[in-house]
């Protein structure tokens, strides 16, 4: 009844408010049950009740043997028959993935079963080394080979007798002795077992540990104070549920509304590297077949889809090249970008050709870095004012990772052409483009602001 409660809050949909708060309310909502391990709580109560049955079992059955022995056994071998069942299941489901009747035991034991015989494989090499050291070592086999030798020929008539006298004598004193070497030696296997458990228990109870740690923090951290981590929860909120509306709405003007608004977050502070690949995603819907099926172009009415798209994949990418160049999602759109540019795609005169190709040949790193013209890119300024401020960090990370050489020609470009443009852009474009030449130059602008950037330079 619990489980059915907690799922019907999450399931609860509140008509109250704007499309965008009911939004974040359900992906607050999927977050927590990341955050604090639904799925794992969710598998246990059914364990309580299977734990609950099987002692009603065992107790109904020791009662009744003692009232009545032939309804004590019935009962008994129900209760036996339904634990054999249960454990023919968990070691089925354990075996097998693709078997369905799968259990949280067959998951745990699938996870311990590598694990078990490494340890014991390393446990039992280890006892079988040191038992033939210590079988080469035997006091007890010395002492009977002493004897042996001291007695030869042991079973002549006046020599059995005091042979069989000192065997007899001195077997139990080197029997001590090599129990105690034994006990030296495979102490030490028998000792490193614990701390495996110990490990491997470490890794089990893991999220046990986590969530304790979230319920603390909870009850006992501090609430963020007023325009501080509030403002950055809520970014990161919006980004999140941003990526889940793109992927699961098929609807054009859900797309158009959703990135219009990521276009609109400035800067980006964290974001799931999977956004890169929706923003992606998003423009590659709006490219058909070509006239003739000769290449592919924007399909007529997505323009607008294509041009916000573009700038979103182009405003993302260029925030993750900075912040983790070598996320696997990355290299996942640089593949998919290489198959779309290969198709001979005519952007040439629409408004996204300038921000995907220069994304492209951001991630790529091709040679059209040297070649690529920004020529007639006249974007408005809020479009204008988000490339150049991502321009500026990449072409302070290129810079450094070049080890101080240059910064790319292609980045180079579009500070200058905005700062020849006519009537000139906004002032932080200019004080961006102004950064990019400073860097290009060898000077530090990292630590200043977009003031303190047009003073220096």
């Amino acid at each position: 009844m619990l489980g059915k409660q907690w799922l019907n809050r999450y399931a609860s949909t509140d008509m109250r408010g704007t499309t965008i708060e009911r939004s974040q309310n359900r992906q607050r909502k999927l977050d927590g049950i990341v955050a604090w391990y639904f799925d794992h709580v969710m598998e246990l109560l059914p364990l309580m009740l299977q734990a609950a049955l099987l002692l009603l079992g065992c107790a109904l059955s020791r009662y009744l043997w003692g009232v009545d022995i032939t309804v004590g056994a019935v009962v008994l071998g129900a209760t036996s028959s339904g634990v054999i069942f249960y454990l023919f299941i968990l070691a089925a489901g354990a075996v097998s993935e693709s078997c369905p009747y799968q259990t949280p035991g067959s998951h745990a034991l699938r996870y311990l079963q590598p694990k078990a015989q490494r340890a014991l494989h390393s446990t039992a090499s280890v006892i079988v080394l040191a038992s033939r050291d210590a079988l080469r070592k035997s006091e007890v086999i010395r002492t009977v080979e002493a004897n042996v030798e001291w007695y030869h020929p042991w079973w002549s008539g006046g020599k059995i007798m005091p042979f069989l006298k000192d065997i007899v004598l001195e077997i139990p004193r080197a029997l001590a002795i090599d129990s105690y070497h034994l006990w030296r030696v495979m102490v030490r296997p028998l000792a490193a077992l614990p701390v495996g458990v110990y490990r491997l228990g470490s890794k089990i109870f893991a999220p046990l540990v986590s969530l304790g740690h979230r319920v603390h923090s909870r009850l006992h951290g501090s609430s963020p104070t007023p325009g501080q981590g509030l403002d950055e929860q809520m970014t990161v909120l919006d980004l999140r549920c941003v990526s889940w509306m793109v992927r699961t709405s098929s609807d054009k003007y859900v797309h158009l509304s959703t990135l219009g608004y990521l276009a609109t977050v400035m800067p980006l502070t964290d974001f799931d590297p999977t956004l890169v690949a929706d923003c992606f995603d998003a423009f590659v819907s709006c490219v058909g077949a070509g006239a003739d099926n000769h290449g592919v172009v924007i399909i007529q009415g997505l323009e607008e889809l294509a041009t916000v798209s573009a700038l979103c994949f182009f405003n993302t990418a260029s925030h993750l090249l900075v912040t983790d160049p070598t996320s696997s999602v990355l290299e996942d759109v640089r593949q998919r970008y290489l198959k779309v540019s290969s198709a001979q795609t005519s952007l040439s005169g629409h408004q996204a050709y300038h921000t995907m190709c220069a994304a492209g040949s951001l991630l790529t790193q091709r040679r059209e870095r040297q070649s690529f013209r920004w020529g007639d890119y006249r974007p408005s300024a809020h479009e204008q004012a988000i490339v150049a401020h991502n321009l500026v960090k990449l072409a302070q990370s290129e810079y450094q990772r070049t080890q101080q050489v240059k910064v790319p020609r292609l980045i180079l470009r579009f500070a200058l052409h905005s700062l020849s443009l006519d009537p000139s852009p906004p002032t932080s474009v200019i004080a961006d483009c102004l950064s990019i030449i400073a860097i290009d130059l060898g000077c530090d602008v990292s630590n200043m602001g977009s003031d303190e950037r047009c003073v220096c330079v």
